[in-house]
């Protein structure tokens, strides 16, 4: 992971940092249950009982990354959303962000997404419960924009659930299917979740800027 995502485990000894990068490398490769702890250590230069000095069990690797992706995009749409008090702005900010994030990272996001049912129960309902933010806050500026008259209250809460699954999508087929930059996907997938809002319209939406 690199940026933020790269900063997520800076307080992690080193070998603990190698241990979570080779894991994301790998699982990303073979699939979780298509991935031995010998594996990821031998990707991280490290030996099978290095390992287990800092993750007990490959769950608990998945774990890691897991929590990890799932709190960083959950900051990511607060920070969108918190960004415009208007309601089609905050929509469009939300989609942009979280498809950037998707195509950007999409390797950990493929294993957050697709890896979920690989988890340990309790962990699991964490992640759901973490999910369930996410959308919560898409689904608030969503809210406010049919109490406003922005979008059509018939388009909700389908558009919702649409809107997240177009999203989340994107990590399983980019880069691979296209060799548009993550940004013009995101502007594009935005533009279209409006319209899936059944927007009424109005100025272009711009994206908010600093300050």
């Amino acid at each position: 992971m690199t940026g933020r995502a790269g900063e997520v485990w800076s307080d992690r000894p080193e070998s603990a940092r190698r241990l979570l990068h080779a894991a994301i490398e790998v699982i990303g490769e073979h699939g979780f249950h298509g991935t031995s702890t010998r594996a990821v250590a031998a990707r991280a230069g490290l030996s099978p009982a290095a390992m287990y000095m800092h993750f007990p069990t490959k769950e608990d690797l998945l774990y890691q990354i897991s929590l990890a992706g799932h709190e960083l995009t959950l900051d990511l749409v607060e920070e969108a959303s918190a960004a415009s008090h208007d309601p089609v702005e905050r929509v469009h900010a939300i989609v942009t962000g979280l498809v950037r994030w998707h195509a950007e990272h999409s390797t950990i996001a493929r294993i957050i997404q697709y890896e979920h049912a690989s988890l340990a129960p309790g962990h699991r309902r964490e992640m759901i419960e973490l999910r369930r933010r996410v959308e919560d806050v898409l689904r608030r500026a969503v809210d406010d924009g049919v109490r406003t008259g922005r979008f059509d209250s018939a388009a909700v809460p389908t558009g919702v659930l649409a809107i997240m699954s177009l999203t989340i999508d994107v990590a399983r087929w980019y880069p691979v299917q296209t060799r548009r930059k993550p940004e013009q996907i995101a502007r594009a997938y935005a533009d279209l979740a409006l319209r899936i809002l059944n927007w009424n319209g109005g100025p272009e939406v711009m994206e908010p800027g600093p300050g």
